[in-house]
């Protein structure tokens, strides 16, 4: 009866195969733990340089189009600036024309205009 109880004990050998499998499963989950991490790290990473050049190029397109504003500014300010040097020209003139059609010589040339017709 003792040869019974004894063999019925189960022993270290018995469970080894469990304890294997349980083994392996812990190793291979810290490995895959280890590798999520690795890859998390270099994919933040990734990000963040994409994110610096993603900035860049925005602030390069801002500078771009500010200067794009700017010199439309000074194209319509310039435009501007001539019309009305013509119109100061073109004001100036015909008030120079009209004083000299008010005074008497202007008139006589008028005169002299219409009668050689």
């Amino acid at each position: 009866m003792e040869n019974e109880i004894i063999n019925q004990t189960p022993s270290f050998v018995d469970y080894l195969p469990y304890v294997v499998t349980v083994l392996c499963s812990i190793i291979s989950g810290i490995a895959s733990y280890i590798a999520a991490r690795i890859k998390s790290k270099s994919d933040i990473q990734k990000l963040v340089k994409q994110h610096e050049l993603d900035l860049e190029k925005e602030r390069e397109k801002f500078a771009m189009e500010k200067e794009k504003m700017e010199i439309e500014y000074r194209y319509r300010l310039e435009l501007q600036q001539l019309e009305t040097g013509n119109q100061v020209g073109a004001d100036l003139i015909s008030a120079v024309t009209k004083e000299y059609m008010r005074s008497p010589a202007g008139r006589a040339q008028m005169r002299n205009a219409g009668r050689k017709k």
